[in-house]
């Protein structure tokens, strides 16, 4: 796929059509959305809260996780949250509630009479769930990342406009694209109230090492083998096979803003990136992922997005994103405010507080296969997820190159051949300079 090519299939990203409202529920008699839940971790029960919230009018008819011992470990969040917000327990009912774990788990939920799977397993999974998803005819919530390698890009960009073709809602991670604060100062940007564009900054710096809770750390009940692959799974943020790095597992949210300011119609040219692993960081107990990136994307025309990433203990936080145009310039910072400057740094426009964004998408997507009308933000997923991958590829090699390459002849593929439980090897700490670019 050249670059010509995926841009026109790029325009998936905001998809609005005629769908025949509310197609699986109404059929079988009944307004209540059915909601499966794969991943039934941290993010994946809060995703679940955050859906209840949005909108209580589902129901939660069953959970799949790899791990059975999850349900008892994170299901009570759901339970606790529907008690807090006297919800009814027609909602979630964690005695009723379908539970499958194995490696079958995905197959046996899909096997249910849920309309809609949210899928917060680690990102390594993603495309094979997402594809079972599609071929079981049910509209799909997908976390971030969209996945963690360029194989499996390939592959999301065709399952995007396979979900088009079925007429499947798709809601993706990027929760800052349901946020009425960005959504306006990106119109903003895009109406040319800072002129052109000349430059764009995004920042995930976090003052603590997402993964540093290794799962079970301080009871006997778990592996503690870090060549076993259920501990690789266990603590799948410490590994890039399962995550892609957090460069792509968390900064994608802001490379994701600075790709939307631009019109999601714009990718790099050339990318060329630096990073590197903080020498206390234990190997192979932590996996084998890098502490920090910065990464220069050339976007032509004399524009560069210029992209820190980085993820150290007690370290400075600064969690954003900043345009810069020819009048002004905007930042944006999900956890404060969204705000427009001119070029000498007046105040010019400041959004006002707004819902949620973790429950807004919700919201979205269950107001979208209600009414009949079909969004798909997936492609623009999959666009900011291969940008944070082409930047974590050149850090790993110490090489440029350009973003078509990628796309089109990369051959980097990270998921195993075969999964089942056993020893996997742990890939060596990447070396700039000696690591090689496939």
């Amino acid at each position: 796929m050249n670059r010509r090519q995926f841009l026109r299939n790029s325009t998936l990203a905001s998809i609005a059509v005629s769908l025949p409202k509310f197609s699986f529920a109404q059929a079988k008699g009944s307004d209540k959305i059915k909601v499966g839940l794969i991943g039934c971790g941290n993010r994946g029960c809060g995703a679940i809260c955050n859906m209840i919230e949005a909108d209580p009018n589902i129901k939660i008819v069953a959970v799949a996780d790899l791990f059975e011992d999850r349900f008892k470990s994170h299901l009570p969040r759901i339970s606790n949250f529907c008690a807090q917000k006297k919800i009814s327990s027609d909602v979630f009912n964690i005695d009723k509630v379908e539970k499958f774990f194995g490696w079958n788990a995905v197959d046996n939920i899909l096997s249910t009479d849920a309309d809609l799977i949210v899928d917060a397993s680690p990102p390594v999974f993603r495309p094979g769930h997402f594809e079972k998803i599609i071929n079981a005819g049910k509209h799909a919530f997908l976390e971030k990342p969209a996945c963690v390698d360029v194989t499996q890009v390939r592959q999301m960009y065709k399952l995007a406009k396979l979900a088009q073709e079925k007429n499947l809602c798709v809601v993706c991670g990027p929760q800052r694209r349901h946020h009425s604060g960005y959504q306006e100062i990106i119109k903003r940007v895009q109406d040319g109230e800072i002129g052109e564009i000349v430059s764009a900054d995004c920042y995930w710096h976090q003052g603590g090492y997402f993964g540093q809770g290794l799962w079970g750390e301080y009871t006997d009940e778990f592996c503690k083998d870090p060549e076993e692959i259920e501990y690789q799974i266990r603590n799948w943020p410490c590994f890039t096979w399962t995550s892609g790095d957090h460069i792509v597992e968390q900064h994608v949210h802001n490379i994701d803003v600075v790709l939307w300011a631009m019109g999601d119609a714009k990718l790099p040219d050339i990318v060329r990136s630096v990073g590197g692993r903080s020498t206390d960081l234990e190997y192979p107990k932590y996996g084998d992922r890098f502490s920090h990136f910065a990464t220069d994307f050339d976007m032509g025309e004399g524009i560069h997005i210029h992209s820190y990433a980085s993820q150290d203990p007690k370290s400075t936080q600064q969690i954003g994103e900043q345009v810069v145009g020819t009048k002004g310039y905007i930042y944006t910072n999900l956890y404060g405010t969204q705000t427009l400057m001119d070029p000498k740094g007046n105040l010019k426009w400041k959004a006002p507080d707004s819902r949620e964004a973790l429950v807004q998408e919700h919201a979205d997507l269950l107001a979208a296969i209600r009414n009949g009308t079909y969004i798909n933000t997936l492609n623009t997923l999959v666009n900011a997820t291969l940008t944070a991958i082409t930047g974590r590829m050149s850090a790993y090699s110490g090489k440029q190159f350009k973003f078509d390459w990628a796309l089109s002849k990369s051959r980097e593929s990270f998921m195993p051949k075969e999964l089942k439980f056993g020893k996997k090897p742990i890939s060596p700490i990447p070396i700039p300079g000696k690591n090689q670019l496939v």
